[in-house]
């Protein structure tokens, strides 16, 4: 995978469109959920690898919790949601206006809107992606998570790079944070990257 992590180092422009385009969707999407103005800012992609993102996600456990979902179709892997704290608080607390202070608090009702946030916006991401692959790409019902580093398996992924979004949203003129953290087996990495280069004209 060495390769193929060089190569996405050298294309971070096409990722990062990428992200712009799927987490302008969510944006859009986020503001029809909550019915107020949501924008973001420009995305910063990062290419890292398992052990560097295992240390990463040990340490966001902290502030963080996590939507996982499957890929499926033309890609295989999982895409993984970081919320932070505040990001869910502020949902949560906009729905059920129980002033949810701490993220041990969250009741089944608080986590599946936290589950249909990560559904809303991995789906644009994943739309945007299928789009620009010209390739079918499905997404498996989400699931939440506190436990981040222990539950996405790093340890099975040695190989393989991963690409961390980071997106900075504003709701309701507050400024809240989400990392993406897009995790594809090596099959997937060879096709985005043959339709890429097929469409983009990306050189090996």
């Amino acid at each position: 995978m060495d390769d193929f992590t060089t190569l996405l180092n050298e294309n971070l422009d096409i990722l990062k469109e990428i992200g712009s385009i799927g987490m302008g969707h969510a944006s859009t999407s986020l503001a029809q959920m909550l019915n107020m103005k949501v924008m973001m800012s420009t995305p910063s992609v990062y290419i890292m690898s398992p052990s560097e993102t295992s240390d990463y996600l040990k340490k966001r456990s902290e502030t963080c919790w996590a939507v996982r979902l499957g890929l499926q179709g033309a890609a295989k892997g999982n895409i993984l949601q970081l919320l932070s704290k505040e990001f869910a608080m502020k949902i949560i607390n906009y729905f059920f206006q129980n002033n949810i202070e701490d993220l041990g608090d969250l009741d089944d009702m608080s986590l599946s809107v936290i589950q249909e946030v990560g559904n809303i916006t991995s789906g644009a991401y994943c739309n945007s992606l299928a789009s620009m692959t010209g390739q079918l790409i499905d997404i498996s019902p989400p699931t939440h998570s506190k436990n981040i580093d222990e539950d996405i398996g790093l340890n099975k992924r040695d190989n393989c790079p991963l690409v961390i979004i980071n997106n900075s949203f504003f709701i309701g003129g507050e400024e809240v944070n989400s990392d993406f953290l897009f995790i594809p087996d090596d099959e997937t990495i060879v096709m985005i990257l043959r339709e890429l280069k097929r469409y983009y004209g990306f050189t090996s």
